[in-house]
């Protein structure tokens, strides 16, 4: 076997060893140049015609980075012509939906390839055990701050799979932040 098959076969190896971070990986790409279609970028746009029904996909859009402006262009037109109370509910419900995926990604695959991946390359970091209590005690309100603000809710559910918020405890701080986060755009 040459060096070039050597080398695929170990890429294939690591791939399926690691496939919920490739996945990941790959989605944030596939997603970048998703976007980059006149198609789609239309077909997103197309949405507001759709009344409370745009709003529920317009709030999945508005977990995801890539996708976060366009959906609060739809959000914010639509609560011109639409109850700006539900609104923020209907898109609540929508991005709740995308976060609870996003943090079940994380907290349950996620982040044990990660952890496998840093004690293979021996990246241990030393932190002393109360500044881990403080960073897991403000980690919530850092995550609830992400999800309500239009960064991307990726990092705010990579936060809390990280310190393994329950899933009960995810949901009300999603629900929270992203009904506080639509309802600003809505009532603008």
């Amino acid at each position: 076997m040459n060096w070039i098959e050597k080398e695929v076969v170990k890429t294939e190896k690591l791939v399926w060893k690691y496939h919920n971070l490739f996945l990941f990986i790959l989605s944030v790409v596939l997603a970048f140049y998703i976007l980059k279609s006149e198609f789609i970028k239309q077909l997103i746009l197309n949405l507001g015609e759709l009344g409370y029904l745009g709003v529920f996909i317009g709030g999945i859009f508005f977990t995801y980075g890539l996708t976060t402006a366009p959906a609060i262009s739809i959000l914010y037109l639509l609560s011109n012509n639409l109850d700006p109370f539900l609104v923020a509910l209907i898109g609540m419900l929508g991005a709740v939906v995308s976060d609870y995926l996003i943090f079940r990604l994380v907290k349950y695959h996620l982040i044990d390839e990660i952890k496998e991946i840093s004690r293979k390359f021996r990246f241990h970091p030393h932190l002393n055990k109360r500044y881990i209590r403080i960073l897991r005690s403000i980690a919530p309100l850092i995550a609830g701050l992400i999800i309500a603000s239009p960064l991307p809710d990726e990092l705010a559910a990579s936060i809390l799979g990280a310190i393994k918020v329950n899933d009960v405890e995810f949901l009300m701080i999603s629900c929270i932040s992203n009904y506080i986060g639509i309802f600003i755009i809505a009532i603008i």
